[in-house]
Parts: C-alpha cells; structure tokens; sequence
C-alpha cells in the first residue's frame, strides 16, 4: 500500500493509489476455535540443523584472541614473514574471480 503521511495521527494518513478505498469500519473476528493443548509445532530436520548451526556460530567469539596475539607475537619479535608471491597470486585469483561474476553470461 501506498501512502502518505500528513503529520500525526490516523486522520492524517491518506492513500496515494487511487485504487484504495476503505471498506469498512473496524471489525472484530470471532475465533472460531479455540488453541488446544496438543498442538504441536516440529521443525524439519534441515530447520533443526539450522538452528543447531545458528546457535552454534553464535557462541563463537567475533575475533580469535589466540590468533591474534600469536600474529603479534610473530610481528614484534620480527619472525613473521611475508610472501609477497603468495599474496599477489591471491589478488590475482580474487580479482579474475569478481571479473567473472560481472560478466553476463
């Protein structure tokens, strides 16, 4: 639905598309049928997993601690080295890759 909204209020709200129109005044809806108590909801197995894989990911902590202060480490004792090749050729794969996914095909 489109609308526009004048200030405040419900009074101020009026439909844009002029195929709106109201049809009635508020409405209460009877239930038909009341809840049971052996209702029961079962999630499917790939939903299950999901959540397990979901709740899992969640526990996990935004940054390896460990990792980092052994990269520290490495970093202040000069003993971490850097393969200039091996990050070139990384680049390199990454940037043929996104030139790829840019071509229609």
């Amino acid at each position: 639905m489109v609308a526009e909204i004048k200030g405040t209020g419900a009074q101020n709200v009026a439909a844009v598309d002029t195929g709106l129109r109201k049809v009635g005044g508020p409405s209460t809806v009877a239930a038909t049928e009341t809840p049971k108590s052996s209702d029961v909801v079962t999630l499917t197995d790939l939903a299950a997993r999901l959540q397990h894989l979901t709740d899992s990911v969640a526990q996990l902590p935004e940054v390896d601690k460990v990792r980092v202060a052994e990269l520290k480490s490495a970093i202040e004792s000069g003993d971490y080295r850097i393969d200039d090749a091996k990050i070139a050729d990384k680049l390199t794969a990454f940037e043929t890759q996104l030139g790829r996914s840019g071509q229609a095909g």
